[in-house]
């Protein structure tokens, strides 16, 4: 990086851009990206819940919060529910696993959820097995489930047995 913008950026005081140029997500200002979040615009929400997912990967828990939030404020929105899931993967804690088979349990099985419902399993794929297994045993014996969804939920665990496995 040349001599010239170092010296502009310090002068900016641009405290989130490192020496090199690079942008250190555990310092960006998360506001504007907030505000994106719960806004109107479609690529402006999927820019925030990638640039939110990136700033969890980062370490940034409040990042990880707000979109446990988000998901719950999108109400039944299953489109913005699918991108809000996808950046919560990387979050692998036991709070967010409940929050995932939560939404399993409360979302209706139909052809308009089944992507949903996919992502959510997706999601699920790469948590730690001591995470999920009540979540998954809990979906296995409840009623309402069909014989196909029961097979989805028994092989996406049995997936993530398997890698926990080979991880050993």
């Amino acid at each position: 990086m040349s001599h010239t913008i170092k010296n502009t950026l310090k002068e900016m005081n641009v405290s989130w851009i490192t020496k090199d140029g690079y942008i250190d997500l555990k310092k960006v200002p998360i506001d504007s990206t907030l505000c994106q979040a719960v806004g109107d615009n479609w690529e402006d929400f999927a820019n925030a819940c990638r640039m939110l997912s990136s700033m969890s990967y980062a370490g940034r828990v409040e990042a990880d919060v707000f979109l446990c939030g988000l998901l719950r404020y999108c109400g039944n929105d299953t489109t913005k529910k699918e991108k809000i899931v996808e950046a919560l993967s990387c979050v692998r804690t036991h709070q967010v696993a409940d929050l995932l088979f939560a939404e399993l349990e409360s979302t209706e099985s139909s052809n308009s959820t089944r992507g949903y419902i996919s992502g959510i399993l997706k999601a699920l794929e790469g948590f730690p097995l001591k995470s999920v297994e009540k979540g998954f045993e809990r979906l296995l014996s409840d009623p309402r489930w069909s014989y196909r969804m029961k097979r989805k939920f028994s092989e996406t665990y049995e997936k993530i047995e398997y890698l926990r496995n080979r991880k050993i």
